[in-house]
C-alpha cells in the first residue's frame, strides 16, 4: 500500500502485508501544499501497533518525519537504519520537533492560528521514544525480521548513509523480491559514493523526483564563481536556503575548495542552522561512508570547519546576522523554506535589493521556495506580505537527486525486467515522464500508484 510519495514527492510510506504480518519501508512527513501538510494530522491509514518493523532508506524528513507520531500512536517495533542515518535522523527529528514547537508558540503569540491553541505535530519526548527503537544495520548485510521478511541495504548515494532496500518476501514456498530505490544520488558527487549496482528483483519501486528532467550541463563551480564575484563586488549578502543534511555541507565544501584553488577571493560563510552544524560534525565522523577526503589544514580543521566558517547555534546569534553587511554568505534551513530560521532571514532580506538569494535544491509544489523559483514578486511569510526585491538565482547543478538519465544508468545492469515497476516519489508530471522512459527504452510495465492505493504482488 502506497501511503505516501504517490503522485507527490513527500511523505514516503510503503506498507507491505504478508499473511497479516506488516512492515513499513520509510515513514515520512508530508511537506508542500496545505492539503498535503494536513495529511500529517490525519489518523494513520493503518493500525500502528500492528506494524512489526520499519526500514528507513535515509534521514531526510520526508522519509523519517512521521516516526515520532507513529510511535506515539502505538508503534513499538524495530526501526532499522544505517549508522549515519541513525545519527543524522536523531538530530533531524529533534530539530524538527523544536521547529514545530517554535512555530506553534509563534502562531499562538501572534494569534495566527485558526484553532484555540496551535500544537506541534510531535514533541521532543516523542522523538526520544522513537530513537530508542533504532537498530543499526550496515550496507550489504541480510537482516531477517520474521519468517516472511528479510532485507539488505545497498548504497544509494544521495546523502550520507542513504540506501536502496532489497526486500525478500516469503509466503510458504513462494518467494518474491522487491527493490525500493529510496532516493538515488548522482554520479561523481564529491560528497557521496556513486549509487551501487542494484540487484535483480521481481518488483521495483522507483523514485521519479526528476523523472522528466535532465540536470543542466553547467558546472556549479562556474556558477558559484560568478555569483560570489558579484557578491564581493557589490559588497552584498548571498542568502542560501539549504537542506541541513547534505546540501549545507556540499556548499561549504564547494566554496572553500574554490578559495583554496584561488578561483574566488576569501569570503566568510555563516551557517545559521543548529541542525546543519551538528550534521556537519557527523559528515566528518563517518568518513567510511563517503569518498571525500576532508583535507585538513595546518590548524587541523577540515574543509567543512575552516577558519572562514562561522557556526551560529543559538537564536541570539541568529538575530545578530540581521545586521551582517556584505560581502558574506548566510546558509540557513529549511531548504524549501517551509519553516526554520530561513524564514526570518527572508523577512529581513527579501525586500532588500542588496541581497542575492541562490536556490540550490529541489522545491516541492506549494512551498515558498517553489513560489520564489517561479518568479513571484510578492510572497506571504507568517501571514506578512513581503515584496521580493532581492535578486533570485537558481543553481540546478547541486541536486542530490539523479535525473532520469542517471536513473536509467543506475538500472542498466538489470538483465531481466521486473514484473512491474511502481513509479513513485515525484510530482505526477515527473512520474509520468519516468514511466514513459522505462516503457520506451526498456519495455517495462509501469504503474503510477495513487495515494493509499493497494496492489497485490
Amino acid at each position: 500500500s502506497f501511503h505516501g510519495a504517490a503522485g507527490t514527492v513527500t511523505g514516503s510510506k510503503y506498507l507491505i502485508n504478508v499473511n497479516g504480518k506488516k512492515i513499513l519501508v520509510d515513514c515520512g512527513m508530508f511537506q508542500g501544499s496545505r492539503e498535503l501538510r494536513l495529511r500529517n494530522w490525519n489518523p494513520p491509514p493503518f493500525e500502528p501497533s500492528e506494524i512489526e518493523a520499519i526500514i528507513i532508506t535515509h534521514s531526510h524528513v520526508d522519509h523519517i518525519g512521521y516516526l515520532p507520531k507513529l510511535v506515539r500512536e502505538g508503534f513499538s517495533g524495530a526501526i532499522y537504519a544505517t549508522p549515519p542515518t541513525m545519527a543524522i535522523g536523531g538530530i533531524s527529528l529533534l530539530d524538527t520537533a523544536h521547529l514545530l514547537a517554535e512555530d506553534a508558540e509563534y502562531r499562538n503569540k501572534k494569534k495566527l492560528t485558526r484553532h484555540e491553541k496551535a500544537l506541534p505535530l510531535f514533541t521532543t519526548e516523542d522523538v526520544e521514544a522513537a530513537r530508542k527503537l533504532l537498530v543499526p544495520v550496515p550496507f550489504n548485510s541480510w537482516v531477517k525480521i520474521n519468517e516472511y521478511f528479510q532485507f539488505r541495504y545497498h548504497d544509494a548515494g544521495h546523502i550520507l548513509g542513504a540506501t536502496s532496500v532489497e526486500l525478500a518476501l516469503s509466503n510458504m514456498k513462494r518467494e518474491t523480491s522487491v527493490l525500493f530505490s529510496g532516493d538515488v544520488g548522482r554520479y561523481n558527487n564529491p560528497m557521496t559514493n556513486d549509487p551501487s549496482e542494484p540487484p535483480e528483483c521481481d518488483y521495483l519501486v522507483c523514485e521519479s523526483t526528476y523523472g522528466g528532467r535532465l540536470h543542466p550541463p553547467e558546472d556549479p563551480d562556474s556558477e558559484f564563481i560568478n555569483i560570489i564575484h558579484e557578491v564581493i563586488e557589490r559588497k552584498c549578502v548571498l542568502l542560501i536556503p539549504a537542506f541541513a543534511v547534505g546540501r549545507t555541507q556540499q556548499i561549504i565544501y564547494l566554496v572553500n575548495r574554490l578559495i583554496k584553488n584561488k578561483r574566488i577571493p576569501p569570503i566568510n560563510i555563516h551557517v545559521d542552522s543548529p541542525m546543519g552544524i551538528s550534521v556537519t560534525d557527523i559528515y566528518a565522523q563517518y568518513s567510511s561512508y563517503r569518498p571525500l577526503d576532508m583535507d585538513r589544514s595546518a590548524d587541523g580543521r577540515s574543509t567543512l570547519e575552516a577558519s572562514n566558517v562561522f557556526f551560529h547555534r543559538d537564536r541570539k546569534e541568529s538575530k545578530l546576522l540581521n545586521r551582517l553587511k556584505g560581502p558574506g554568505i548566510i546558509i540557513s534551513a529549511s531548504g524549501m523554506m517551509v519553516g526554520g530560521r530561513i524564514l526570518h532571514h527572508l523577512l529581513n532580506r527579501l525586500p532588500d535589493t542588496n541581497t542575492i538569494m541562490a536556490l540550490v535544491g529541489y522545491m516541492a509544489e506549494g512551498t515558498l521556495g517553489r513560489q520564489l523559483m517561479d518568479g513571484e514578486t510578492t510572497v506571504y511569510i507568517h501571514k506578512t506580505m513581503v515584496r521580493v526585491r532581492a535578486k533570485i538565482v537558481t543553481i540546478y547543478g547541486l541536486s542530490a537527486h539523479a535525473d532520469y538519465s542517471e536513473l536509467l544508468r543506475w538500472l542498466q545492469p538489470f538483465k531481466r525486467k521486473p514484473r512491474r515497476v511502481f513509479v513513485t516519489h515525484g510530482e505526477i508530471s515527473q512520474s509520468e515522464a519516468m514511466a514513459g522512459h522505462l516503457k520506451k527504452e526498456r519495455g517495462w510495465d509501469c504503474l503510477i500508484p495513487t495515494l493509499d492505493q493497494t496492489v497485490e504482488l
